[in-house]
């Protein structure tokens, strides 16, 4: 009977989880999108798309992708580097804010050394705990875009020594560099 009582809390709980009601989201346009959905902001080179978990590809607690000048999204997640369209992004992630660099020659910058990073090392290995300075062909999300902008722009981004390993894709929100643009799409 106990047993019994138990099973049907933990059903009720899971039900209670996945039936709860889902932020509404405005439907992507059917082709390429160049402006982030729901705002008439246009996708920069060096924008940083947060969001705290994934919703298709992925499951991760806290992820982070970098705007090239294609318009698209790079980011780093287990199975290696990865270049989606803004829509692809947007269709993964969800609750996804946006940073766009206050100097926008810094993200152009940025961005030049991220492309030039994924020519390179385009079947990257997944390494969380790598130092943040060293092994450009082991990345994950923070790493490519800490590495892009410390490279790239000479932006430290977080105030990170080279050594650093795993660090949360939170910490690069640096407002002395980035600002938000938007939140929660």
């Amino acid at each position: 009977m106990r047993k019994g009582l138990l099973l049907l809390g933990l059903i009720t709980t899971i039900t209670t989880f996945l039936a709860r009601p889902h932020k509404k989201r405005p439907p992507l346009p059917s082709g390429a999108i160049t402006v982030y959905p729901g705002t008439d902001f246009e996708a920069q080179p060096g924008d940083l798309l947060f969001t705290p978990i994934g919703k298709s590809e992925s499951k991760f607690v806290g992820h982070v992708g970098m705007v090239n000048h294609n318009q698209e999204v790079v980011h780093s997640i287990p199975s290696g580097l990865v270049t989606d369209s803004l829509k692809e992004y947007f269709q993964k992630f969800r609750l996804i804010s946006v940073y766009s660099p206050i100097d926008k020659f810094a993200g152009v910058d940025a961005a030049h050394y991220l492309e030039a990073l994924v020519e390179k090392h385009p079947t990257a290995q997944y390494r969380i705990f790598t130092p943040l300075d060293e092994e450009h062909h082991e990345q994950y999300c923070t790493k490519i875009v800490w590495q892009s902008y410390y490279y790239g722009a000479g932006i430290n981004l977080g105030d990170f020594g080279g050594q650093a390993k795993g660090i949360h894709p939170e910490f690069l929100k640096d407002d002395r560099h980035l600002e938000r643009k938007a939140k929660n799409l």
